[in-house]
């Protein structure tokens, strides 16, 4: 999937797109169906061969329609589509992750606590 296509608003054009696609050809298929009084072997001929071909443009958007949803399965799968996390979340990473680097910063400045000569620790005598 294009890395540009992969944010909310491209992925909910192209699910409108799909359904207006839908709802366009299944109306054109309802619209052909319809009887004439004064229908010739000519014009219910152009009228199958019309709804033939928006039979098959309804087969081809649910065939795109499984091609965004292994998309979404995709994205989802390995991580580039988020659905779990909040901005305020992304806030309180930040937060802690400068509270950390503060903490090491503190901890590389202070000088090294120097253990006794014989080798005992402190506390034990």
């Amino acid at each position: 999937m294009d890395p540009a296509k992969r944010n909310a608003a491209a992925l909910h054009k192209r699910v409108d797109e799909l359904v207006k696609y839908f709802i366009q050809h299944y109306q054109r298929v309802l619209q052909h169906a319809q009887e004439d009084q004064d229908s010739d072997y000519s014009r219910t001929a152009f009228k199958e061969l019309s709804i033939k071909e928006d039979a098959m443009a309804l087969v081809t958007t649910a065939q795109n329609t499984s091609m965004l949803i292994r998309d979404l399965q995709e994205l989802w799968l390995f991580g580039s589509l988020d659905t779990l996390t909040d901005p305020a979340d992304e806030e309180a990473d930040k937060a802690k992750t400068l509270e950390i680097a503060r903490l090491i910063e503190t901890l590389a400045t202070m000088p090294p606590k120097l253990l006794p000569q014989d080798g005992a620790r402190e506390g034990e005598t």
